[in-house]
C-alpha cells in the first residue's frame, strides 16, 4: 500500500483542522480544568506540534474524557521514521501514573516497545532522539 505525498499532506492537513487539536478546544470544555490539567494540556500540544512538524502519524488520546481506547492505554502513540513506535504518557511533574498505566508501559517495555513517561517537552524530545 503506498500513498503519494499530495495525499499525505491533505490527510495532515485534515487531521490539523481537528477540533480537538486545537489549544481553543479546552475552553470549550464545560468541565473543571486545573492547572495541573492546563500544563498537562500544553505538553499535550507541544507534542502533537513537534510530531506534526516531523510528519510522524500520531494516536492521541483526548484529554477531557476517560479514553474508549482501553485502560491504561498511553496518552500517545506514534509512528516515526524508520518502522519505529514510540509510546508516550505525558504527565506534569506532579501528575501520578495510575496502576493501570504504569503496568502498559511496562509491559509494553518488555515486548520491547519504546515506552515511557514524558513530564516536560525536554523529556519528550530527549525520548525520541533515543537518549
Amino acid at each position: 500500500m503506498s500513498i503519494s505525498t499530495f495525499d499525505l499532506q491533505q490527510m495532515l492537513a485534515r487531521l490539523n483542522q481537528n477540533k480537538i487539536r486545537q489549544p481553543e478546544a479546552a475552553a470549550d470544555l464545560s468541565i473543571t480544568i486545573t492547572t495541573t490539567d492546563i500544563r498537562e494540556k500544553k505538553l499535550h500540544d507541544r507534542i502533537l506540534a513537534e510530531c506534526t512538524a516531523r510528519g510522524w502519524l500520531v494516536i492521541h488520546s483526548r484529554m477531557d474524557m476517560p479514553s474508549s481506547v482501553g485502560i491504561g492505554v498511553p496518552d500517545f502513540a506514534i509512528f516515526a521514521h524508520g518502522g519505529r513506535v514510540l509510546l508516550v504518557e505525558a504527565k506534569s511533574a506532579t501528575g501520578k501514573l495510575r496502576p493501570e498505566q504504569r503496568a502498559w508501559l511496562a509491559w509494553a517495555q518488555k515486548l520491547n516497545h519504546r515506552a515511557t513517561v514524558c513530564r516536560s517537552f525536554e523529556e519528550f524530545l530527549k525520548f525520541v532522539e533515543g537518549e
